[in-house]
């Protein structure tokens, strides 16, 4: 199945590009491990390849963050109240690790497409904004793509049989780890109400 996939990307490769950078707009996914393996099978080439993502990333990032400083608490008051709340809970995140969550937003599934969108709606500046997108772009792409292409064609079986249980693990792994950060927000809420009553 790997190789009919491969002749057909190697017919069509700039279509390949182009679904790549659309792709990377919409959301920040594991497609970079696919390109890394892609690439290392010589069916694409590099710097197409990785042009597509990290442009692809920092429209992304743009758009979404542009959106949310235009329309953000629009959109949120919009939003079934469960939605807004965790919203709200993404927005403290941001608000309390801020750099950190800004690089590490486009990982967790379920956050991955919007990730950006919080920070929008905060008072951070798009210059402050921009540099930290292209950081989180560049280690996202670097990360993953370089797993990608380090594993190479080998890995083709490995995902086609493993695949379906690596996004539940990593979901898991991630909810855990924002659990005890929201945890962690709300202790220090509770902690700025008791002291200033």
């Amino acid at each position: 199945m790997f190789e009919t996939i491969n002749l057909w990307i190697q017919d069509h490769q700039d279509l390949v590009y182009i679904l790549i950078f659309t792709y990377c707009v919409s959301k920040s996914s594991i497609l970079p491990v696919f390109a890394g393996m892609l690439v290392a099978a010589e069916s694409l080439m590099i710097v197409p390849a990785v042009t597509s993502m990290i442009a692809g990333g920092l429209v992304g990032d743009v758009l979404r963050f542009g959106l949310a400083r235009k329309y953000g608490d629009a959109i949120v008051r919009k939003l079934p109240k469960s939605l807004s709340d965790w919203m709200g809970k993404t927005l403290r995140l941001f608000e309390h690790y801020g750099v950190a969550y800004i690089l590490l937003c486009r990982y967790p599934h379920g956050v991955r497409s919007f990730g950006v969108f919080p920070v929008g709606m905060s008072s951070m500046s798009f210059i402050r904004f921009l540099p930290l997108s292209i950081a989180s772009v560049l280690l996202w792409v670097g990360l993953y793509y370089g797993l990608g292409h380090s594993l190479g064609a080998g890995m083709s079986e490995l995902v086609e049989q493993n695949l379906a249980m690596l996004s539940p693990i990593l979901l898991i792994v991630f909810l855990v780890m924002g659990w005890f950060a929201l945890r962690r927000i709300d202790r220090l809420e509770e902690q700025v109400e008791r002291a200033i009553k």
